[in-house]
């Protein structure tokens, strides 16, 4: 199994559909009957307690808690999370629709991590012989995929969801590129953002059979494109991933000095070589979690001309609050389609993560930022009025931002929380 190579599934109930409601992170609220129903039906109470805590007088449990954002700790919960699905499935199917998610989320995230520690390690340490670590990202891969398509109504075979004892050893012995959090997290901006890419991205440019997605913050996405785009577009479709990014990645030396990417510097070489062998001549998507001042976008792009190919650029979120900080800011020539949804500031996101760390559910839950006025449809209005003001944009990207705005018309994504004011010089 390559993660590149994706046949469109064909035993699926849906290609997405309704989702539980999710926060502004993307955790779910879980009442204190679903919990009952799950210790009566035989799940563990310990593994519960340890995962879900409680937030409110009423019982009522986040499906996000400290061992979400500390996944290599939790590693270990992987077989019991598995289990618990099979016996709720099993026995009370359909009465605990948002533990459930919670569940799927936390075995996603546990996958999704590991895949991106892996990569990390055999990306900077190429394999040895009888290297165990390929086949173990393989396998990740196949489990992250898996557990996001039943986050979003596919169906799962239960031995598919849980990461292989063998591939725990594995991710044991892995001691670097364990990250907190991925930027874009929330599967209702996810299957928002994905049915958009099908029906005005996609759709209309089937000589576009290949999407590519910068690691780490898009690693979900791409993983539930992997999972959901060929369904939705009655296609196969291409999904492959690259380590590369600025903001946080400042270790990493992504260019030589001529201002070519290092592509051994951002995937194992098996990745690397069928990235190679997709982009050559043919319109690569690229699809990142963010555009900032357009960075990442534009080195993606760089790499996907250095292989031969086209590259056709989008961001998930945009920073917006750069023009208004800045009438030079500019980034027209990296984002080809930049969304008109506002991005959630790293520094509110580092918040919110750090409320659930420390233990503090409560401070989570009144934290102003889940309660931030008016709603994104307006929010997006407002950034499509800034970007007609700047003049940069070409008519082209001007009539994708007005599909997209059509679009989100019927998104249920809560609004973003306006960013902190930058302290004056």
């Amino acid at each position: 199994m390559t993660l590149a190579l994706v046949p469109a599934r064909t035993d699926t109930a849906r290609a997405g559909g309704p989702l539980v409601p999710c926060d502004l992170l993307g955790s779910v609220r879980i009442p204190a009957s679903e919990l009952h129903t799950a210790v009566r039906a035989g799940a563990s109470r310990t593994l519960l307690d340890y995962l879900f805590p409680p937030c409110d007088d009423r019982g009522t449990r986040l499906g996000r808690g400290a061992p979400y954002y500390q996944p290599r700790t939790a590693l270990r919960t992987s077989t019991a999370l598995a289990t618990t699905l099979e016996v709720l499935d099993r026995t009370v199917p359909g009465q605990t629709p948002r533990l459930r998610h919670a569940l799927l989320d936390n075995l996603h995230n546990l996958a999704a991590a590991g895949s991106y520690a892996l990569w990390h390690d055999l990306t900077d340490r190429p394999a040895r012989p009888d290297d165990p670590g390929p086949a173990a990202l393989d396998r990740l891969l196949e489990a992250a995929t898996t557990t996001a398509a039943a986050l979003h109504g596919q169906a799962a075979e239960p031995g598919q969801l849980a990461i292989a004892p063998p591939d725990l050893d594995v991710l044991a012995a892995v001691t670097s590129g364990w990250r907190a959090f991925r930027e874009l997290d929330n599967h209702t901006k996810i299957e928002d953002e994905l049915r958009f890419l099908a029906e005005h991205v996609l759709g209309p440019r089937p000589e576009i059979t290949s999407m590519l997605a910068p690691l780490y913050g898009s690693l979900s996405l791409a993983l539930t494109a992997r999972a959901l785009l060929p369904t939705l577009l009655g296609r196969p479709l291409q999904v492959h991933l690259i380590r590369l990014g600025f903001h946080d990645q400042g270790t990493v030396t992504y260019h030589e000095a001529n201002g070519t990417v290092r592509q051994h510097a951002t995937a194992p070489a098996p990745y690397r070589e069928q990235l190679a062998t997709a982009a050559n001549a043919t319109t690569v998507l690229v699809v990142d979690d963010n555009v900032g001042y357009g960075h990442t976008l534009r080195s993606a792009r760089t790499l996907v001309e250095q292989l031969g190919g086209r590259a056709l650029t989008r961001s998930v979120e945009s920073a917006w609050l750069l023009y208004h900080r800045s009438g030079r800011h500019d980034i027209a020539d990296a984002a080809d389609l930049p969304s008109l949804r506002p991005n959630l500031h790293h520094s509110i996101q580092t918040r919110l993560v750090g409320h659930l760390t420390r233990g503090d559910a409560a401070a989570y839950t009144h934290d102003p930022a889940h309660h931030a006025r008016g709603t994104l449809h307006q929010q997006m209005k407002d950034s499509f009025d800034l970007a007609l003001s700047t003049g940069t944009w070409s008519n082209g990207q001007l009539a994708a931002m007005r599909a997209e705005l059509a679009h989100a018309a019927s998104w249920t994504e809560p609004p973003a929380p306006s960013p902190p004011i930058p302290a004056a010089a």
